[in-house]
């Protein structure tokens, strides 16, 4: 097996075994191929398995895809004009408003944006080994690049590059922790050759070593390539994980689910993305959480309508001095009706964890959540209890007009959690102070205590009428035992 149909192997591929058996030819046909270690760095585990959450690695490699995106736009503009941000290069070369984000496009318009970057999930062998591809059609890599750029570690590929995202060089290399298999292919932009390879953990002897690496298959000590032809992916990159491991994201839809957690962490990207569900079999387009809840609406979500609100305040400026500003905006969802017999559900479930409704972005993805306490909670907090018992406001903190200095205390290099401290502490303060001095959110407040008070008198009528019908039950047997000892 030489290296075109070893690669149409593996596009062909839908489960670990047929890649096995695809490896296991080729090499058996090639003696000149090895693995090296992913990086060049013989010890690469702890650099490789810093994420603790296989959904959100997922994203790391969504946030590359954007990147590609942005980088190929940058290059067909000539640079021009010159972006600080990934916000304002999707603005000035994909169309999409810096203020409003994805909610300003029609359907359409989001349609095609998603097109060049697309998250697909499939079978596998089950919940625990699944199949998820990320494509992009975006500006592609050389095969003589592949090494020191989407098999590096910790290089300073894009730290220059203040219109993409990324910073650190390492976050799309998580997953290959969460899976068996991630096959890399990937073509230039306007170039004739693809390269690709396979990354797998390898063990080595555990009486010389302490532990395995992640490596990736080569051949002449370079990544594998082949001359394209016509079917093959004209620009972009596709990684394939085969065996990834999604226990935690076994649902459909919510919470739990792959569609959930690409539209609560990229709570507001700088461009659409399309999710494929080959596993339920059906597509999405994700706009992010915050577009949903400014009223975009697209093919297959729930509400055609989008969410109600009771109340809503758009984004305002809050002035930190040195370290820059924050944008503040936050949303109080309407109770929803229930039907008789159904369990009352939190409607902010649909779009963050309702335990955790304050989103802190960077470059629109979800970097940091804090807890409902800061809206409940009447000494440290807004003291507006029974909107966060209810699930009902959602807070959003744009922290990308921070300075420097106030990112690196904020923000850790996996993105997912922000850091405590001083930082924090102040953000905190700012969210608490623009939520005390709202009037309607304290009317919505005591609108909501009013509901809950009650409905715990209905539900206590309810039981009390429950308890008395089982009484009188009771009493009539009894009644009926004693009229038929008397007979």
């Amino acid at each position: 097996m030489q290296e075109r149909e070893f690669l149409e192997a593996l596009l062909d591929a839908s489960n670990t075994q047929q890649v096995e058996t695809a490896l296991a030819a080729y090499l058996i046909a090639n003696s000149n191929v090895e693995f090296k270690p992913v990086g060049g760095r013989p010890n690469n585990r702890g650099a490789i398995e810093v994420a603790s959450d296989a959904g959100r690695s997922v994203i790391e490699r969504v946030t590359n895809m954007l990147d590609a995106i942005l980088e190929l736009e940058h290059d067909s503009h000539g640079g021009n004009p010159v972006c600080r941000s990934p916000r304002e290069a999707a603005s000035a070369w994909l169309g999409v408003p810096e203020k409003e984000g994805l909610s300003a496009l029609t359907n359409k318009q989001r349609q095609d944006l998603a097109e060049k970057a697309i998250v697909r999930l499939e079978p596998g062998e089950g919940s625990q080994s699944r199949l998820v591809t990320v494509i992009d059609k975006g500006i592609g890599i050389e095969p003589s690049q592949m090494e020191v750029t989407i098999l590096s570690l910790n290089e300073s590929n894009k730290i220059q590059k203040h219109y993409l995202a990324g910073t650190y060089g390492q976050g799309g290399s998580s997953t290959f922790a969460f899976c068996k298999y991630a096959v890399i292919i990937s073509r230039r932009m306007n170039t004739d050759r693809i390269g690709f390879t396979l990354v797998k953990y390898e063990d080595l002897p555990a009486e010389d070593f302490k532990t395995g690496r992640y490596v990736f298959l080569a051949k002449n000590h370079a990544p594998l390539e082949v001359a394209a032809s016509a079917n093959d992916i004209k620009n972009g990159t596709v990684v394939r994980h085969f065996g990834y491991d999604l226990t935690s994201y076994t649902s459909a839809l919510g919470s739990r689910s792959m569609y959930g957690i690409l539209g609560r962490i990229m709570f507001d990207p700088v461009s659409a993305i399309r999710f494929e569900n080959r596993v339920h079999n059906w597509n999405r387009t994700i706009k992010g959480a915050r577009n949903a809840l400014n009223g975009a609406v697209d093919e297959g979500d729930d509400d055609a309508r989008g969410p109600t609100l009771d109340h809503h305040v758009p984004m305002f400026n809050v002035n930190l001095g040195d370290y820059g500003s924050i944008g503040i905006e936050y949303w109080v969802l309407a109770r929803p009706e229930v039907a008789k017999g159904k369990k009352r559900t939190k409607p902010s479930e649909n779009f963050v964890d309702s335990a955790k409704p304050v989103v802190l972005t960077h470059n629109g993805q979800n970097q940091g959540e804090l807890t409902g306490r800061i809206i409940k909670d009447a000494k440290d907090g807004a003291d507006l209890p029974f909107l966060q018992t209810q699930g009902r406001l959602i807070c959003h903190i744009n922290c990308d007009r921070l300075s420097p200095g106030a990112k690196r205390l904020l923000f850790s290099s996996t993105r997912e959690q922000s850091r405590e401290g001083f930082m924090l502490e102040r953000i905190r303060s700012e969210l608490v102070g623009a939520l005390k001095a709202d009037d309607e959110l304290v009317r919505l407040n005591e609108e909501a205590r009013e509901q809950s008070l009650k409905e715990k008198d209905e539900d206590a009528q309810k039981n009390m009428r429950r308890q008395v019908a089982k009484l009188l039950r009771i009493a009539g047997a009894a009644l009926e035992q004693v009229g038929g000892t008397k007979g």
